[in-house]
Formats: structure tokens, C-alpha cells, sequence
């Protein structure tokens, strides 16, 4: 897959395309069947799959006091559409000028004019134009009329519940992993540098890697039971994602401090990515060093049964 950023490259001429349209944060099951879709179309049709998506957010421009924070970066969407098939993910820049377009000037200046598509793949709720005056029934309209295919995928549900990015949100901000994780298709994670901290978990005998989200999003706050992926190699862990309300000097800046179990390497520098297996308790401020380190200890001990017991379940072992 071609990833095309139109911020830094050239949009390719296309002759044709079978096109999708949206934000897919999170690439969701709901996301996946439709690019999945996409992709059997294109192929149906001999002509290359595309999915055109915006950066930053829509709402990010037209509503600034309400930015939109994504809960992955924008190369794992890239990661999970080239793992799909897709021939190119194009991400345009989205700006106040585009965002004036009526829809009958989205579908013909922009969408005819550079994509060429012989049949468009939208999912269900798809609106588009200033206003969001284009809705499913103006597409089906445009493309009787235009002689363009189109297919419409229904939504994606689990027991009984749409599947979409904002319910996946609300399971995140709540500690519901194993809901996000079902909606999701996968487990959610955290990833970026590793970076120098004050190195108190050193201080007190738990050496933490502590790391900076290439995202603005927030699970709820708290100490996770997690996985650490470095490089090729997967490692249990414990996570706390917060302040650090015990110190005097607690930092006003979200961290994410992973303690890797039976690992004491210098990984400064290195990419680490965080999958969070469980949520185990809220961020809490102790009277104490003395007390925190105690609750630390606790919370390692319980960790490393939950990642034998996992362990052994997977393996058929009881």
C-alpha cells in the first residue's frame, strides 16, 4: 500500500478507482468491514482500492474548542488498511476552504476530478459537504446519475451495539478493555519514545521506561497490567498512566511509566509500545514514599499472577 500525504506529496493521477471516504480512527471492526468491502470491489472491477482521509480531524478545524483527539496515531491506520489491502491511503489536508464546499462541489470538483472513481464504498452514516447537507440519498442520486456504483455497508454490531470509535472511547475512558478490545478487533495500545524521566521508580527499586504517546488521548488514568513490545520481543509489565499526584512536584503533563518485569537494559531513545491487558486500579495520592512503594510492590505481585495465569490459560493449562 501507497501512503500518500498530501501535506508533503503529489496526489498519483488515478485512471480509476473504487474509492471509501472517512476518519477510520481506531480502524475498527466496523472500519475493517468496510475496507474489506472496498477492496473485493476494486478487485471485482480491476481497478486499484483507495481510502481518502482527513488530517486533522474535520472537527478539529471547524470546531477548535472541541479538538478531536485520535485514540491511535495515524500510522496505525496506515498499518491495519496495508495489512487489509488497500492500494493507497491518501490523507488530505483538511482546511476551513474545504470544509465550504457544498456537497455537489465535494463529489464534482474534488472527488470526480482527482480519484476518477467507477464505484464509491461509504458505510452507513456517511454525510459529507458544508453543513453535511450530502447525505446517503444525495450519494445514491449523484451516482445514478453520474453512472457510478455504490455500494452502502450496513452498520457493524455486537450484542446488540453499533460499533464506532466514540462507544470504543467510552469503553477506554472507563477502564473497559475487554469491550474496546472486542469492538476494536485487537488490543488497544500506547506507543512512542522512550524519554529520560526523574527516575524515581529507580529511586525505589522499580525502574520504570517511561514513554510520550504520539496521541493526545486519555485512557482512564490508573496502573495497568500490560504488555511491552520492544523491537521484536514482547515483555510482561505494569503501567501507570497519570501525574504522579504523590510528589510535591507532580507534573502537569500526562506520563505513561512502564515497569518491565526482569528487565534492566538502557533503552533511552527506543520506541516502545504499551498493549494495556488489564485495568487494575485508579491513580491514587499516598501519604507516603514509603506507602507508594509498598502499594507498588502489591501491585507487581498481583500483576505477575495475572500474566501466569493468562499464560497458562492460553496454553491449555489449568
Amino acid at each position: 500500500m501507497e501512503w500518500i500525504k498530501s501535506q508533503e506529496q503529489a496526489i498519483p493521477h488515478f485512471k480509476s478507482s473504487v474509492l471509501t471516504i472517512g476518519n477510520f480512527d481506531g480502524v475498527h471492526l466496523g472500519h475493517q468491514k468496510l475496507l474489506k468491502t472496498l477492496v473485493q470491489v476494486a478487485r471485482e472491477n480491476n481497478t486499484v482500492s483507495v481510502a481518502c482521509t482527513f488530517r486533522p480531524h474535520p472537527r478539529t478545524i471547524l470546531k477548535p474548542n472541541e479538538p478531536y483527539h485520535r485514540m491511535f496515531d495515524h500510522r496505525d491506520q496506515a498499518e491495519i488498511m496495508h495489512k487489509i489491502g488497500l492500494s493507497y491511503l491518501v490523507e488530505e489536508k483538511f482546511s476551513k476552504d474545504f470544509s465550504l464546499m457544498s456537497a455537489e462541489e465535494f463529489l464534482t470538483s474534488y472527488i470526480m476530478k482527482i480519484y476518477r472513481p467507477v464505484h464509491l464504498v461509504v458505510g452507513y452514516d456517511f454525510s459529507f459537504g458544508k453543513s453535511r447537507d450530502g447525505n446517503i440519498e444525495y450519494l445514491k442520486k449523484y451516482c445514478v446519475e453520474s453512472g457510478i456504483g455504490l455500494t452502502v455497508v450496513e452498520a457493524c454490531e455486537i450484542n446488540g451495539q453499533v460499533v464506532s470509535s466514540s462507544r470504543i472511547r467510552s469503553f477506554l475512558e472507563h477502564g473497559e478493555l475487554d469491550k474496546a478490545c472486542e469492538f476494536l478487533g485487537r488490543p488497544y495500545y500506547l506507543r512512542g519514545p522512550i524519554r529520560v524521566g526523574y527516575k524515581r521508580g529507580r529511586s525505589i527499586g522499580t525502574p520504570t521506561a517511561n514513554i510520550s504517546p504520539e496521541i493526545e488521548f486519555v485512557p482512564r488514568k490508573g496502573v495497568y497490567f500490560t504488555w511491552a513490545y520492544l523491537a521484536d520481543k514482547k515483555f510482561p509489565s505494569i503501567t501507570n498512566i497519570g501525574f504522579n499526584p504523590t510528589f510535591e512536584n507532580s507534573d502537569s503533563y500526562l506520563k505513561v511509566e512502564t515497569h518491565i518485569f526482569n528487565f534492566d537494559e538502557d533503552i533511552y531513545g527506543e520506541h516502545l509500545k504499551i498493549e494495556l491487558a488489564k485495568f487494575h486500579r485508579d491513580e491514587i495520592k499516598f501519604n507516603s514514599i514509603e506507602v507508594l512503594k509498598q502499594q507498588i510492590l502489591n501491585d507487581i505481585t498481583l500483576a505477575k499472577n495475572f500474566f501466569n495465569t493468562e499464560c497458562n490459560t492460553k496454553c491449555g493449562i489449568e
